[in-house]
């Protein structure tokens, strides 16, 4: 009976504390409860309070109970896929058994409905490029698909070594599929760059004045040339050239003229009178000899 007593008593405290410890988590809650109603225009929006999650917008409100004697929350922030996120500042507490209004409206991500691009493009391994971005070179096949095109107007252009590069213009629709043809010529015609040491030589090129060097002729016809260098105090610089569509360089050293009388001006005059005694000598003895 003793040990009846004593185990009745057990569970007699054990009870008491349990209420008293319930009694002290509510009292630390705070026990009295406003409410937000978070309103929004987007059901399945996760709302956040000061980035602490609290569910998700359903017909159109989402409440939100808080204790009034808690911290009170001074921001909130709703986000779903596909729409902007929203976000707000909270600017006051809700009263014992009252509820504070939150109005939000989200925008929606603007859908991009993208076209395609199948160029079919001669030669093959071209290089592509769209409004000045890279996008790729032409396989083998001919065919270069390129997808994800923004819908509108767009610059494309097509270059291969040994041909003359084209550019065309293509509108894309919305999802669709536009097939460009692009074929490339042959090029008649290439860069030719001219520098001579030193510079600002005189350019004939196949007998017509082309201007002074260094100079870089763009445009100039594929194929032989004759190219002559002109400088005062300096001799002709000659070459026959082949221009090619890769471009053609060429780097001129150009030689001094040498000057006339150069080697009897450079005699001192007392070099100059040494030969003419020792000239003088040589004619006596020839004179005298037997």
């Amino acid at each position: 009976m003793k040990h009846s007593f004593l185990m009745a008593c057990i569970i007699i405290v054990t009870l008491f504390a349990s209420g008293s410890m319930a009694d002290t988590a509510t009292d630390v809650l705070g026990g009295d409860i406003g409410t937000y109603r978070v309103h929004a225009n987007v059901n399945g929006a996760k709302v956040y309070f000061d980035e602490d999650y609290k569910g998700e917008i359903a017909d159109g409100i989402l409440d939100v109970p808080v204790y009034l004697t808690g911290t009170p929350y001074h921001s909130f922030s709703l986000e779903k896929e596909e729409y902007y996120p929203y976000s707000g500042s909270i600017q006051s507490v809700p009263a014992k058994g009252s509820i504070v209004h939150i109005y939000a409206t989200m925008q929606a991500l603007r859908v991009v409905e993208y076209g395609r691009l199948h160029l079919l493009v001669t030669p093959v391994l071209a290089s592509v490029s769209i409004d000045g971005t890279p996008a790729g070179e032409v396989p083998e096949t001919g065919v270069l698909i390129i997808r994800d095109i923004v819908p509108g107007t767009h610059n494309i252009h097509v270059a291969k070594q040994g041909y003359t590069p084209e550019t065309i213009t293509a509108t894309v629709g919305r999802n669709e599929i536009m097939k460009v043809p692009v074929t490339l010529s042959p090029a008649s015609s290439g860069p030719l760059t001219i520098t001579s040491s030193p510079a600002g030589a005189r350019i004939f090129l196949d007998g017509q004045d082309a201007g002074v060097t260094p100079l870089t002729i763009p445009d100039l016809a594929l194929g032989m040339h004759t190219l002559v260098l002109k400088m005062d105090g300096y001799q002709d610089y000659a070459e026959q050239i082949t221009v090619t569509s890769e471009g053609t360089t060429v780097s001129a050293s150009l030689v001094p003229t040498p000057a006339q009388g150069g080697i009897r001006l450079s005699l001192s005059p007392l070099v100059f009178l040494g030969a003419l005694f020792g000239a003088a000598i040589l004619l006596w003895i020839r004179r005298e000899g037997p």
